[in-house]
């Protein structure tokens, strides 16, 4: 059967779609390619937000468990092993607790030479003319002076860090502990990522505080 030219040609044309329709098609595509991309981009943003809080919450894990551990294993019946010097670094604390310690878990290694050490916990800027601060520990023979410490990081960016003692003779927080014959039976902890954040904050015992 013979198909006319111009038969073939109406057919061919409305075989085909129009400049409207590719543009609506085209629309419809982008709106659905943005909605994607923004849904992904939520989800990977939520992943991250999650991530990160796992990983704060690891990090300030491992600091109560090691400060714990610390007042755990100080020695005992021994004068003058604990001590707590409030700062103030920016109008922000930086509190300081001292405390002296043999190789082990306290001195974060087991393989330095047997003597006594003085360990600090506190914060300090990264470099001298910044203003981010990471905390960590001051680590020196206790027969060294102050200035000879060696610096070991062990939580990055802590803008903040307080420290209170409980004086159970007082029945009340004290912001400083310098009596070398006593130990608080509580220690609390604060410490703040960022200005605006709520502080962190733990309240730990002393254990040998209640055999002296």
């Amino acid at each position: 059967m013979l198909i006319l030219p111009q038969v073939r040609q109406r057919r061919l044309r409305c075989a085909g779609f129009t400049l409207m329709e590719i543009m609506v098609g085209v629309g419809v595509l982008g709106m659905l390619l943005v909605t994607m991309y923004r849904l992904v981009g939520t989800q990977l943003m939520a992943l991250q937000i999650s991530r990160d809080s796992q990983l704060e919450s690891v990090a300030m894990d491992g600091l109560v468990r090691y400060v714990q551990g610390v007042l755990n294993n100080l020695p005992l019946r021994q004068n003058d092993v604990l001590r707590g010097i409030p700062h103030v670094f920016g109008m922000a604390p930086a509190d300081e607790l001292q405390w002296t310690a043999r190789p082990g878990l306290s001195l974060l290694t087991s393989a330095a030479p047997e003597d006594d050490y003085a360990l600090t916990l506190t914060i300090q800027p990264k470099a001298s003319t910044s203003r981010l601060q990471d905390l960590g520990i001051r680590r020196r023979l206790l027969t060294e002076p102050d200035s000879t410490y060696e610096w070991i990081p062990i939580l990055a960016d802590v803008f903040a860090l307080e420290f209170r003692y409980f004086q159970p003779s007082l029945g009340a927080w004290v912001v400083r502990w310098d009596d070398a014959n006593a130990r608080p039976t509580l220690v609390r902890m604060k410490l703040w990522r960022r200005a605006v954040d709520e502080p962190f904050e733990v309240v730990l015992p002393v254990p040998s505080a209640r055999i002296q």
